[in-house]
């Protein structure tokens, strides 16, 4: 795989900003648009940046890789190293040290400085946005630096702790955040500041009970009652996203692309295709969404996909005669769609609830799925309901351009879908598919607490 080196601009503003003398951003003699003092409204949107670039580009399309969403095109190489799972420690290293260095810091950044202040909605967000990145790290990495990151120079070779121990952290976090008053006047309202719902608190209360649901539904294989009690209590309460949470601030200019089609389509196009695994299900039931998650191929005008590993086989052709990814320059990063989020209820409900309400939860989702793409709904009648695989199966074709990343973890903790073919090119044995990424080379050099290598195929804490 080629090592391309990335321009990530206002991702690195905020980091800059840091080492920066706390001079007044009014002076009237500064310029205002380089101010010399980090502030909370300035790091948030960052911090915020930052999360969508590394999980809306590379984690993004390695979850399209491995979930079966995208295939290798034929005549070209670039991501062969992901369809034949043929990975080394330097994968994946420049997006760990980002979010590390990066929005991690400044969402802490944010913490720190708002809880002195008792701005609590500013507090608020930046503990959910830095309890979501830190859950989706101990997803891929099992162990991470938690208790002890962060720190700076106080720590500068941070222990590793499990992704129990992340986990049970991240939820006693998000409900100490939750339960300040975002009313009082020292609780400056985020506003512009605030990305992803502008300020608007009742919306990251939802977010909240959102996150802690996904975050519940990890524990179903190792300790599916431990947190019981609480599911059943959100699905009473009923609180969660009624619409996406997303990043949608990117530009028509290279340096404002959404970070997916920046690197893979616009850079470094003519190397994804769709995967037979997906456009085949998806034309076999007629399903209109064929049609809007890629473009049809410029050849034939066909969505055609091919199977992961089959690349290398095939020959004079391109990806010309493949249906590509329709995803543009200003197309949005999700950290929650709509329709993700009536998956989750409707799993919550098939495993803790009743078949009833799950099954109006999994309709809800796959309308929604439509809705996004400005379909006509028909959940009811292109794909009946058949418990938690179904929902897992209509959630992974949901995920398609927007939550790959996620498809990908919720394939490793329940087996679904079960359709799954084997790539052409797997260095693993048997039917054997990733399970975790590996410890960054940056990690194992700077810091002797890095864990031992994990082989690929080794399952995480809350793995099948």
């Amino acid at each position: 795989m080629k090592r391309i080196k990335y321009s990530i601009g206002a991702i690195l503003v905020s980091t800059l900003m840091l080492s920066s003398c706390s001079e007044s951003f009014f002076d009237i003699n500064k310029d205002p648009n380089n101010p010399a003092e980090a502030t909370p409204a300035l790091v948030l949107p960052s911090a915020v940046a930052g999360s969508a670039y590394v999980l809306g580009g590379y984690y993004q399309a390695v979850g399209s890789f491995w979930s079966q969403h995208y295939a290798q095109a034929p005549a070209a190489s670039q991501w062969t190293e992901w369809e034949s799972y043929n990975l080394t420690e330097d994968n994946f290293n420049t997006q760990f040290r980002t979010l590390y260095t990066g929005a991690l810091y400044d969402y802490e950044y944010v913490r720190k400085s708002t809880a002195a202040s008792e701005s609590w909605s500013f507090y608020a967000i930046s503990t959910l946005m830095q309890a979501y990145t830190f859950q989706v790290l101990a997803d891929l990495y099992d162990q991470i630096p938690f208790t002890e990151a962060l720190q700076g120079e106080k720590i500068l070779q941070p222990h590793y702790n499990t992704g129990a121990v992340v986990y049970d952290s991240l939820l006693v976090r998000i409900d100490q955040a939750m339960s300040k008053d975002f009313t009082i006047s020292s609780s400056i309202n985020p506003k512009a500041s605030d990305v992803v719902f502008g300020g608007d608190m009742d919306n990251w209360q939802k977010f909240a009970n959102t996150l802690k649901l996904k975050m519940y539904l990890r524990y179903v294989n190792v300790n599916p009652t431990k947190y019981a009690d609480e599911i059943v209590a959100l699905l009473e309460e009923n609180n969660f996203l009624e619409e996406d949470a997303a990043f949608s601030s990117y530009k028509a200019e290279e340096t404002g692309y959404n970070p997916f089609y920046n690197t893979f389509l616009h850079r470094l196009g003519g190397n994804i295709i769709a995967n037979s695994t997906l456009a085949d299900l998806l034309a076999e039931n007629g399903d209109a969404r064929l049609e809007s998650f890629f473009d049809a191929s410029e050849t034939g005008s066909t969505y055609a996909g091919l199977a992961s590993g089959l690349s290398k086989s095939i020959t004079g052709k391109t990806s010309k005669e493949y249906a590509t990814p329709n995803i543009t320059g200003l197309s949005s990063v999700y950290f929650f769609t709509l329709e993700e989020t009536y998956f989750l209820i409707a799993e919550a409900q098939a495993r803790y609830g009743t078949p009833a309400a799950a099954e109006a939860a999994y309709k809800a989702g796959i309308d929604a799925s439509f809705e996004s793409l400005d379909l006509p709904t028909v959940a009811a009648s292109l794909y009946p309901y058949d418990g938690v695989k179904s929902i897992m199966e209509q959630k992974w074709i949901a995920s398609t351009n927007k939550r790959a990343i996620e498809a990908f973890l919720d394939y490793n903790r329940t087996g679904y879908p079960d359709f799954f073919t084997k790539s052409a090119i797997s260095v693993l044995n048997g039917e054997d598919r990733p399970k975790r990424f590996f410890y960054p080379t940056s990690e194992r050099k700077t810091n002797s607490n890095t864990p031992a290598k994990v082989a690929l195929n080794v399952k995480v804490w809350w793995g099948k």
